[in-house]
């Protein structure tokens, strides 16, 4: 693998729509944290136990780790953002989908869109999320939990990048470790999963260019 380096002129990010067709808005009055972080991170560690959470619970989770909490518009039209959790360039290749079988409509994920603090329900064009879930199910027991996948849109980290394959994976690294220690905050047991979850996400997509699945983990 070869190092990642700035390219001299920064390429055009190809669009990329999700098929919608449900949106759920999160409350944005989110509880603060009143935990101290040594204490926060000295109590961090996997669980595979899991209670049910409730959207709150997860629209918090989502709002510490992923919410975009500024913007700056570049010349050629590409969007940076500030989030929660860095990201190599402010390029944030990584999108989140959510499944919770309990909270959610049992057959879909939902892509959490960082701009607006919102779930929404994706049509399964392409193939139903069965393969997946069980895929996952083999690792650790979804049962009450609420699954969190990261899928990957290369081209982001691409069009600024040569060589930014590690650069994608840092990221999803980056997402992850954040998230466990927000779940920690909140007093909510969480564990990484061992897997990409590919073919699955690939094929959920219709095998996109650039898209693929770069694992996730369950909280609750």
């Amino acid at each position: 693998m070869k190092n990642p380096a700035v390219k001299k002129y920064e390429e055009e990010v190809p669009q990329f729509e999700y098929n919608i067709i449900e949106t759920i808005k999160l409350s944005r009055k989110i509880p603060p944290i009143a935990t101290r972080f040594d204490e926060i991170s000295k109590a961090r560690k996997s669980s595979r136990i899991f209670r049910p959470n409730t959207i709150e619970e997860l629209g918090s989770v989502l709002w510490y780790s992923a919410k975009v909490k500024s913007t700056f518009l570049q010349k050629n039209g590409y969007i940076l953002t500030h989030r929660g959790t860095p990201s190599a360039g402010a390029r944030h290749p990584i999108d989140i989908l959510v499944y919770n079988m309990e909270m959610l409509d049992q057959n879909h994920m939902y892509y959490y869109n960082p701009f607006e603090h919102s779930l929404n329900q994706l049509a399964n064009s392409y193939c139903d999320l069965t393969p997946l879930l069980n895929h996952v199910d083999e690792i650790i027991h979804i049962k009450n939990a609420t699954l969190i996948w990261f899928v990957a849109h290369a081209s982001r980290t691409n069009s600024k990048y040569d060589h930014a394959e590690s650069l994608i994976w840092r990221d999803a690294g980056a997402l992850i470790g954040n998230i466990q220690m927000v779940c920690t905050a909140l007093r909510l047991n969480s564990c990484g999963i061992g897997t990409l979850g590919e073919p699955y996400i690939s094929t959920f997509f219709n095998n996109a260019a650039g898209v693929f699945g770069t694992g996730g983990l369950l909280i609750g």
